[in-house]
Formats: C-alpha cells, sequence, structure tokens
C-alpha cells in the first residue's frame, strides 16, 4: 500500500442536490462508500466472482496511451482479449497493456443501478459511463478532463491510489504542452520518489487516496488528476451532465490550461457574477463568430482566454512560471500552436466527436442519454 495523505472525506451516501452544492459546485471531491452497497457489483469486489460471471467478456486492450496523447501522436493500436485471460496477464505482470477510457459494456453495466446523480446537468446533456482496467505499477498520467464533466468512479474491484490537484494550483505542474492537450503536465508523478512524491503533494495541497472496492470518488470537473494502480483493479465511471456553461466551452472553445480555469469560474452557475459573465459572452462571441482558417480560430480563442484570465485575476495568469510554461505562451501569442490537424471550425449544433482528450478545436459530441 503506498503512504498517501488519505484526506478525501468518506461518507455513506449523498443525495444528487448535496452532491451537487457542497462538492461538485466547489471543486472538493468525495467518496462515497455505500452508493452501491446494495446492489450486485457489490459482490464483483472478489475478483474470483467477477472472472467467474464475467470472464468471457471481450475487452479492447492496448499500450499505456498516455506518452502519445502527451506529445499529440496518434495511440496504440488496440487488441481484443477476454476479462479472464487479461486478468491473468496483468496478475502475472506478463503485460503492462490498459483497457482505458472504453465503453461500459451490457455485461457489467447490468450490475449497477442507475443513481439518481444522473440526473445532473442540463436534461438534454446526457451522461456516458467507461470502464478501466489494469494492473500494478500502471499509472495515468497527471491530467485534467477535456469534456469539462464531473465524475463517479466506482472501484468494482482492486485498488488504485487518486491524486486530485485544485487548478489554482496549474502554474505548479508546469504546463507545457500544446494547450489543446489536456495532459498538459510536464511532470510524470510516476517517476518521483514517495519522498519527494509525499513532498510535492504537500507542496500543491493535493488530495490523495486509495479508493477501495465498493466505493466511489467523485472527481469535480476541472480537477486534476493523477492514479496509480495498486493491484489488478477494475473501475467504472459515470460522466455526468454539465451545466450550460460548461457544456458550452467544452464543446465550442479549444482545451487549454486558461480554459480549464476559466472553466472553475463556472462549475457554479449560480455564483456567476458580472464579470464572469461578461468574460463568457465575450468567449461565446469569438467562438461563433466567422474565421478565416481554423487555425486562425484556434489562434484567436487561446490568446482571448489568456487575456480573460488576466482580466480576472485567476491563478494561471500572470508571469511564466517556468521555461516550458513561458515557451508555450509565447507560441499562443504568436498563433503558433495552431496547427494544420487542429480539424474544422465548429459550427453551432456541429455533433463530431473527438473524446475526453483529443485536439479541441473540433467540436465534441453531445453526449446521449445511455442506458444500461
Amino acid at each position: 500500500m503506498p503512504a498517501t495523505l488519505d484526506n478525501v472525506e468518506r461518507v455513506p451516501f449523498l443525495d444528487p442536490r448535496t452532491l451537487d452544492s457542497d462538492h461538485i459546485r466547489r471543486g472538493r471531491p468525495v467518496i462515497l462508500t455505500g452508493l452501491f452497497a446494495d446492489a450486485p457489483v457489490a459482490r464483483l469486489a472478489d475478483p474470483a466472482v467477477a472472472l467467474a460471471e464475467l470472464g468471457d467478456l471481450l475487452l479492447p486492450v492496448r499500450a499505456n496511451p498516455i506518452p502519445e496523447y502527451v506529445h499529440g501522436r496518434p495511440p496504440p493500436s488496440y487488441r481484443t482479449v477476454r476479462l479472464a485471460a487479461f486478468y491473468r496477464e496483468l496478475a502475472t505482470r506478463r503485460t503492462r497493456d490498459f483497457c482505458i477510457e472504453h465503453d461500459t459494456p451490457d455485461a457489467l453495466s447490468a450490475y449497477l443501478p442507475l443513481p439518481p446523480h444522473l440526473d445532473l446537468g442540463e436534461p438534454g446533456d446526457g451522461w456516458d459511463s467507461h470502464v478501466f482496467l489494469a494492473g500494478p505499477g500502471s499509472a495515468t498520467h497527471l491530467h485534467f478532463d477535456a469534456d469539462l464533466r464531473s465524475v463517479l468512479t466506482h472501484q468494482v474491484f482492486g485498488r488504485k491510489r487518486y491524486v486530485l490537484v485544485d487548478p489554482r494550483h496549474t502554474r505548479k505542474l508546469a504546463p507545457g504542452t500544446p494547450p489543446e492537450a489536456c495532459y498538459a503536465s510536464a511532470l510524470h508523478l510516476d517517476h518521483f520518489s514517495p519522498a519527494d512524491l509525499a513532498g510535492f503533494l504537500r507542496y500543491v495541497d493535493a488530495w490523495d487516496c486509495v479508493l477501495e472496492p465498493g466505493e466511489t470518488l467523485l472527481t469535480p470537473a476541472t480537477t486534476w488528476h493523477y492514479i496509480e494502480y495498486v493491484d489488478v483493479a477494475l473501475s467504472v465511471t459515470l460522466r455526468l451532465g454539465r451545466n450550460r456553461y460548461l457544456r458550452f466551452l467544452a464543446d465550442a472553445v479549444p482545451t487549454s490550461v486558461e480554459l480549464q480555469a476559466l472553466a472553475g469560474c463556472f462549475r457554479d452557475e449560480d455564483a456567476v457574477g458580472p464579470a464572469e459573465a461578461a468574460a463568457f459572452a465575450e468567449l461565446q462571441a469569438a467562438a461563433l463568430r466567422p474565421h478565416p482558417t481554423p487555425e486562425a480560430r484556434v489562434a484567436a480563442l487561446d490568446a482571448l482566454c489568456l487575456a480573460l484570465c488576466e482580466r480576472l485575476g485567476l491563478d494561471v495568469a500572470g508571469p511564466g512560471y517556468h521555461a516550458a510554461d513561458v515557451q508555450r505562451r509565447d507560441r499562443v501569442a504568436r498563433g503558433t500552436y495552431a496547427r494544420d490537424d487542429a480539424g474544422a471550425p465548429w459550427i453551432p449544433g456541429d455533433t463530431g466527436d473527438t473524446g475526453t482528450t483529443g485536439g479541441a478545436l473540433r467540436a465534441r459530441a453531445r453526449r446521449r442519454r445511455r442506458r444500461w
């Protein structure tokens, strides 16, 4: 077991309204220990039971795609393998492959009742669900989710360590990759020694915990997160609906750490003040305005996000914090991060999807309301 700060609050259950007001809108993670305590998924906490009942389930797996995401390269290709066989590969350390962000199969989702929290957000925004499976020693790079959704992660079996960081500490996380990359931190926390990692997590005021089987973690929208697999671990995520501000920003504005910071101003739509409302209106107008080329659109919106962060006095603004950030901001100012492969310009009503980690110029799909 890793030595963690163990500073994420644990409660048996929170109704949707309380989860929204006390945690999603405030950006405070929480662990629900009893959300699915009486559901069939509880018996899958024993891997032997899970393999006996779901061992023939086919899963797409591949090498850890994070290095490719960090550098903007195409991810490695998938292979298809049955759950029982892949579990044995992971348990005997014969592979470091991942099953990551795959749509939750119907056979697994049948074990999970629909929680009432799926009604949060705009009714038309819907929600989505993904499955994750990997083995001990695997890790997911420090990142934030570009779709700006709050996420409930239910730990089915095995344990995972979660490190979460509020975006007000983004400058300390060495953002240096292109603005459209949500895997934007240049820091590889999996390469830190335990002592160095513990010190760093205190420096960034991180939340740090091990998620146990049967527990469900809320990761609020815009929150940075890093994951280590302690055991062979299977989890299912429920990606919740967004308010109108976050939905528009995710769909229409190129992803960047500045957009992440701005989105934090709109997690609580009832607390949006005149300055924030004016900033949103300016972003909305710029996003919907015609631009001569896709590259010009990306450059204009990236520069506007930088300017709005400075105007609102957000923590991500100010002089460059380190060399990579200085270089990144210089490229944004010169528009050199607007690339030919960024995709087609966003059009109101467009439903092209690039997933939660793709280039932000292409519009992300309006998530359909999935039924188990």
